[in-house]
């Protein structure tokens, strides 16, 4: 069996992790996978060595691919020997079904996304709401596969930093609630010190300014609004609380990637951690869109942090045993087993 594994983004957000923990998965399994990405896409600097041999790059934008000649005869070359086209993307199964007619397309979906589901074979849902949507819309052949860790799990003692470290993470865009946790910030500030907590942003995208615009005008003391980090385990292992202000998510990779580096997890209910996340147990759930309470929660956290150790130390385990790699192999190969007989 032999799997093209497509990755058509250039950043390093919550898809193109999933991307790499497929990849490691498909080496570790032993399936003859061939990992596409775009030129110049970052991902590459976290491909394995293994990986790294059989990479190939594709200068092409996800527009109609019949337009770019010499990447589309490239493309249809690679699919000549192979038995699936593994995509992360709606537009890549479109893509690729216009390179392919006799390939069976697998489409990994990280949202709640209804566009080209039908240019895939099958679906393979990344959590158990995301299968739940897609029941809904009446599709066949979907499959679960909850994300998982590729990176190990974190064996350093739990303790809080002197100056407590907030962080967030995620591509600025609206649903993300950036806006609503800058809001939560300025209602913070007046009632907790601001000395004993810092305050960081990473991502990137067209929202940044407005972020940054919101930080001035309430006066926001100790946030910095950084640029995505390519080192997220290490920066992971340097904060304390990680929140999730979204208004929706499918998943969230950032929930398991810091709960596996001992974080406290502060999330809205937003769908995704809702599922991942046992309220005070193995992290903290608030409401969305409610900057009041997602401040009053942090003000608990920041003046009593030894209250939620235990949290930090539980979601770590949870994490450990419910989305390592390894209970995710057994999935994988019972579906390409199916898909393939």
């Amino acid at each position: 069996m032999k799997i093209l594994h497509v990755c058509s983004g250039k950043g390093l957000g919550g898809t193109r992790t999933v991307f790499l923990s497929h990849q490691r998965l498909f080496e570790e399994i032993g399936i003859d996978s061939t990992p596409i990405i775009r030129l110049e896409a970052k991902v590459k600097d976290k491909l394995s060595k293994v990986s790294l041999k059989k990479l190939k790059e594709i200068n092409y934008i996800r527009r109609i691919p019949i337009k770019w000649k010499k990447d589309f005869k490239v493309m249809r070359n690679l699919t000549d020997n192979s038995d699936i086209i593994w995509v992360h993307k709606p537009i890549d199964a479109y893509i690729w079904r216009k390179v392919s007619s006799t390939a069976k397309i697998i489409m990994v979906v990280h949202g709640f996304q209804n566009t080209n589901l039908n240019r895939a074979d099958y679906l393979v849902a990344v959590s158990q709401p995301v299968l739940e949507h897609l029941n809904k819309k009446g599709l066949n052949n979907i499959f679960l596969i909850n994300n998982f860790l590729s990176a190990a799990i974190s064996k350093h003692r739990i303790t809080w930093n002197k100056k407590i470290n907030i962080s967030a993470f995620g591509f600025f865009r609206r649903k993300k609630g950036f806006t609503d946790f800058i809001r939560a910030l300025n209602v913070l500030q007046k009632t907790v010190d601001p000395n004993k907590y810092t305050v960081n942003i990473y991502g990137n995208g067209r929202l940044a300014i407005i972020l940054k615009t919101l930080k001035v005008f309430l006066k926001i003391k100790n946030l910095k609004i950084n640029n995505w980090t390519n080192d997220m385990e290490n920066c992971l292992r340097n904060t304390d609380i990680v929140v999730i202000p979204s208004r929706s998510e499918s998943f969230s990779m950032i929930a398991i990637e810091g709960m596996a580096q001992g974080c406290l997890i502060v999330s809205t209910k937003c769908k995704g951690p809702e599922f991942i996340i046992t309220n005070n147990v193995d992290g903290i759930l608030i409401e969305k869109r409610n900057p009041t309470i997602m401040a009053e929660k942090l003000k608990e956290i920041i003046e009593s942090p030894e209250l939620f150790v235990k949290i930090r130390q539980t979601g770590r385990e949870m994490v450990s045993q419910t989305f390592s790699i390894e209970n995710s192999k057994k999935s994988v190969q019972e579906i390409l087993s199916l898909i393939c007989s």
